[in-house]
């Protein structure tokens, strides 16, 4: 068998890390996001980051539920660090569990959900000339569900192309752009809850939400944002 790369050039390889907020069989919790940040050279910013964090003396695990006042600074900074590196594209899908028939379209399997979800804002982000390499947050799942292995034949067959070369599960404490992938889903996220009037708004939260949205020139994620380099997603308005 030979293999053809006289075309080599055309064909791009990003990188996609890939994160989750909520639980998606959570009655109780109204929202569920996925995200996803790809990028081709995931050295520049994350050498931006590490960089940052030495000079703050920051090395927790960024994270949306965690931000407090004494992390303003470093995270406003690394929202420097994000918007001045060229090449970075989130997108993300928000699920109003209020509108979804979870046994109905998923024979009340929360695995088979988050595949599904998965699927789709990767079918929705891929470009035709892209192969993938998916760096995904670890979550622990029975034996029988093998997300990576599914994830990889399902894109390929669907598409009927090599679209994934690879999926693997990461612990996000060591991968800062994952790290960043929670910050934007949780802020996100946390948008639809005040709008929905399901959270008061802690003061840090609503202060880092706001600068996101200044720096994306929008004044809300409701309904939606279509920007080339931030994508937000409402299901069941995702295409499939």
């Amino acid at each position: 068998m030979s293999v053809n790369l006289k075309n080599y050039k055309l064909i791009r390889t990003p990188f996609v890390f890939f994160d989750e907020t909520g639980s998606i069989n959570d009655k109780a919790n109204r929202y569920f996001c996925l995200g996803m940040i790809k990028c081709m050279q995931p050295y520049y910013l994350d050498t931006k980051i590490r960089s940052t964090r030495q000079r703050f003396g920051f090395y927790d695990e960024l994270k949306w539920n965690t931000i407090s006042k004494t992390k303003i600074k470093v995270i406003d900074q690394i929202l420097d660090d994000i918007f001045s590196t060229p090449g970075i594209n989130f997108s993300c899908v928000v699920i109003n569990k209020d509108n979804l028939d979870f046994m109905k379209e998923f024979g009340n399997d929360p695995y088979k959900a988050y595949q599904s979800f998965t699927e789709i804002l990767l079918k929705d982000s891929v470009e035709e000339n892209e192969i993938l390499t998916i760096l995904a947050d670890y979550v622990t799942t029975p034996i029988k569900v093998k997300f990576e292995v599914d994830v990889k034949h399902n894109l390929n067959k669907l598409l009927d192309r090599l679209v994934i070369g690879g999926v693997h599960r990461v612990d996000s404490k060591g991968v800062n752009l994952i790290q960043v992938v929670d910050l934007f889903i949780g802020a996100v996220t946390y948008s639809y809850k005040l709008n929905a009037k399901l959270v008061s708004g802690d003061k840090n939260k609503k202060k880092i939400l706001s600068t996101l949205l200044k720096r994306l020139g929008s004044k809300s994620f409701i309904g939606g944002l279509n920007q080339r380099r931030f994508k937000v997603f409402e299901y069941p308005e995702v295409k499939n």
